[in-house]
């Protein structure tokens, strides 16, 4: 069976269609169509329906969609492990990161491990949690920065970095300002700009107000720290967000004062348990557990 033709197939599947799959992978629809009769004559089975004219895979052809990604993922790790034998100090490292964890933590992080690791090349996708726990499990990013807690927690290696808690920003002159802490119940009525709805944060502090007996008033959400501090600075609402945001940014117009009950912000990296983990990926691990307790 040549792996090429399992390649071809799988990108058919994925586009649901010979011309498409075609136009991704630059080679002909021909080509494309004769090696998956091939494939289907060395196989025995038939993969694709041709008797209607929407796309549409057989049984077979879905099982072979399951079993042939993972075969192309082993196939990938037997190449990135002879790298690695080869080289110790090259290769790739793919992770996928929420774009408020790669903002506040990230560009120091990646300047000072490519100054010390110039040969590893990194690749970072920008995603929602739910995304970075998918795209690890499925083996498109080797690593993922993630906020805790998670919905899933089977098949992952979770690996604490930063333990820190949630504040909230106002003005100095709003009239919390003075406040050793806040309790959430005094949210009641305010206006108020948190993270979006793709973020762990956002559904544990509605939750945590609707705990409290009352739903929060949520004026604005977004995932841009300069969007947020300006917002905050022309004190139209108070935020609600961890708290490095404004010790990495200081505005002298803000203060952060921590919110009660308490409300922890842990982040944490994950990696997918049981899988191959290459020596690149390894170093930027070590790296990170470093890096990251000076953060906290």
């Amino acid at each position: 069976m040549d792996i090429q033709h399992i390649r071809y197939f799988l990108e058919v599947a994925k586009c649901q269609s010979f011309s498409g799959a075609a136009r991704q992978l630059y080679v002909t629809q021909p080509i494309l169509t004769r090696c998956v009769k091939n494939l289907e004559k060395e196989l025995g089975v038939q993969l694709i329906q041709r008797s209607t004219k929407q796309f549409a895979l057989t049984d077979a052809g879905h099982l072979l969609v399951e079993s042939g990604t993972a075969l192309l993922q082993q196939y990938s790790d037997i190449y990135r492990q002879m790298e690695d034998m080869a080289c110790g100090q090259a290769g790739e490292v793919r992770i996928s990161s929420p774009g408020t964890l790669l903002d506040m933590y990230f560009p120091e992080l990646v300047n000072r491990y490519r100054k010390a690791h110039p040969g590893v090349h990194i690749t970072i996708r920008e995603s929602g949690t739910r995304t970075v726990v998918r795209e690890v499990l499925d083996g498109t990013a080797d690593m993922g920065l993630v906020m805790l807690p998670l919905e899933r927690t089977d098949r992952l290696e979770i690996l604490p970095m930063v333990q820190d808690e949630v504040h909230v920003l106002l003005r100095r002159d709003h009239p919390f300002a003075g406040q050793p802490h806040i309790h959430i119940s005094q949210l009641k009525g305010q206006d108020i700009i948190t993270y979006d709805q793709s973020n762990t944060l956002h559904h544990t502090f509605v939750n945590l107000c609707r705990e409290h007996g009352f739903a929060p008033s949520i004026a604005y959400q977004s995932m841009m720290p300069g969007f947020i501090l300006d917002t905050l600075s022309f004190g139209n609402c108070v935020g609600v967000f961890p708290a490095p945001m404004l010790r990495q940014s200081p505005r002298p117009e803000l203060v952060s004062i921590p919110l009660r009950p308490h409300f922890p912000w842990q982040i944490a990296i994950i990696t997918k348990t049981g899988r191959y983990i290459s020596k690149a990926t390894e170093s930027f691990l070590a790296f990170t557990r470093d890096f990251f307790p000076k953060q906290n």
